[in-house]
C-alpha cells in the first residue's frame, strides 16, 4: 500500500529473538500431559473433518458440495465509528461485538452454535519485542498462534467481552492458553505459517476447525499512509465458520465464510451478524 501511495519502502524485517523472560515462560510446560491428550484430539479432529465434509455434500442431505462460500460485510467510516462507540458504551470491545453477533447468527440461522473460538493472536510485541518499536506492528515474522477458548451457546455481549479479556490477560501473562497454543503449533506436522498449522488433525489443542469452531481473526486498527487508493481489505478462512475483520483508516472491512454451509446460508449468517452490529451502532 505504501508503494501504491508513492512512498518509499519501510523496514519490516527486524528479525528479533525471543526475550529471555518470554522463553522461560513458554518453556515452563510439561510435555507428558501434552503428549497424552494427542490421541484424543486427533480422533476428534479427524472425526469432525470426515463427518462435516460428507454432510456438506448435497447427496448426503447437506447444503452443498464441500467448498468455500464467502460473503462481505464492509462498513463506512461513519458506521465503523458508531460501532466502536456503541460497543464502548455497552462495555465491550469490537472483538466481543463480532464474536457475540457470530454466535447469535449461528443459533438463529443454522441452529447450531459454536463451542470454541480459535482466536488468532500475535506473540511479537509480548515475546519478540524490538527496541524502540513503540506501536509499530508491521514487522514480518512467524509469531502467530491460535488461542483456544470455550464459550457457551448463548454467548452474550458481556460473556463475549469476558472471553476477550481472558484471551488478552492470558497472552500478556504467557498463561496456559498461550502455552497450549505454542506447543500445538511447535509440535504439529505443520509448525509455521498463518493458519494452516491449525487445520491439521495433529493440531493438539481443543479447537477442531471443521466442527463447531469459530475461526476469529480481528487485526485491530491499522493505518495506511494517505493519499492512497485504499477501499477495502479482505481475506477469510472459510472453515466451519470464519470471521476475519480489520479496521483500516477508520473503515471496518469483514469477510464471513464457511466450507460447511451454502452461499445463501452464509449470506443469511452475514445478514444476522450485520443486524446485531447495527443494533450496537444505535447505542452510539
Amino acid at each position: 500500500m505504501r508503494r501504491y501511495a508513492g512512498l518509499p519502502p519501510k523496514a519490516v524485517f527486524a528479525k528479533p529473538e525471543i526475550s529471555v523472560e518470554g522463553a522461560a515462560t513458554l518453556d515452563d510446560v510439561s510435555f507428558l500431559p501434552f503428549l497424552l491428550k494427542m490421541p484424543f484430539n486427533i480422533f476428534l479432529s479427524v472425526r469432525a473433518a470426515v463427518w462435516n465434509t460428507i454432510r456438506a455434500a448435497t447427496w448426503a442431505g447437506g447444503n452443498e458440495a464441500f467448498k468455500p462460500c464467502i460473503a462481505t460485510m464492509n462498513f463506512t467510516n461513519e458506521e465503523s465509528a458508531q460501532l466502536a462507540k456503541g460497543a464502548k458504551k455497552l462495555g465491550a470491545s469490537p472483538f466481543a461485538a463480532f464474536t457475540h453477533a457470530s454466535q447469535k447468527a449461528m443459533v438463529e440461522v443454522v441452529g447450531t452454535p459454536f463451542d470454541t473460538i480459535c482466536n488468532q493472536a500475535s506473540l511479537q510485541t509480548r515475546f519478540y519485542p524490538v527496541e524502540g518499536q513503540g506501536k509499530d506492528r508491521d514487522f514480518v515474522g512467524d509469531w502467530l498462534v491460535g488461542i483456544i477458548t470455550k464459550v457457551p451457546g448463548d454467548l452474550t455481549l458481556a460473556g463475549a467481552q469476558a472471553n476477550y479479556k481472558t484471551v488478552i490477560d492470558d497472552l500478556n501473562a504467557g498463561g496456559p492458553l498461550t502455552k497450549n497454543a505454542v506447543m500445538a503449533k511447535a509440535y504439529g506436522v505443520v509448525g509455521s505459517g498463518a493458519a494452516g498449522f491449525e487445520i491439521m488433525p495433529t493440531y493438539n489443542d481443543s479447537a477442531h476447525l471443521m466442527d463447531r469452531t469459530l475461526f476469529m481473526n480481528n487485526y485491530g486498527v491499522r493505518d495506511i499512509p494517505t493519499p492512497t487508493p485504499f477501499h477495502t481489505w479482505n481475506w477469510n478462512a472459510p472453515l466451519w465458520l470464519g470471521v476475519n475483520t480489520i479496521s483500516v483508516n477508520g473503515k471496518t472491512t469483514t469477510l464471513i465464510g464457511s466450507c460447511m454451509w451454502s452461499l445463501p446460508i452464509v449470506e443469511a449468517i452475514r445478514d444476522s451478524i450485520e443486524a446485531t452490529l447495527r443494533g450496537i451502532m444505535k447505542e452510539a
